[in-house]
């Protein structure tokens, strides 16, 4: 089935709520997200320079649990 047709959704810029979790370390407003090692889930960027080219946006509100919703700001690089 179309990713489309089974409503995932897809940014490209703006403020979107993105599934995260803490396996680097609690998110805080302003950390750089990336992609973690669960499939759909963002996770804080530990190191930003190893992490170039694959940051999805900065947190803006924080995440101290395992996993939950984090209000991300999206940008194209």
């Amino acid at each position: 089935e179309d990713a489309l047709e089974a409503g995932e959704n897809v940014a490209l810029s703006g403020r979107v709520y993105v599934n995260a979790n803490t396996t680097a370390g609690a998110i805080e407003p302003g950390d750089l997200l990336t992609t973690s090692g669960v499939p759909g889930e963002a996770m804080k960027a530990a190191d930003p320079e190893r992490s170039r080219g694959a940051i999805l946006g900065k947190a803006m509100t924080r995440l101290d649990e395992a996993s939950g919703t984090v209000l991300v700001l999206v940008t194209l690089q």
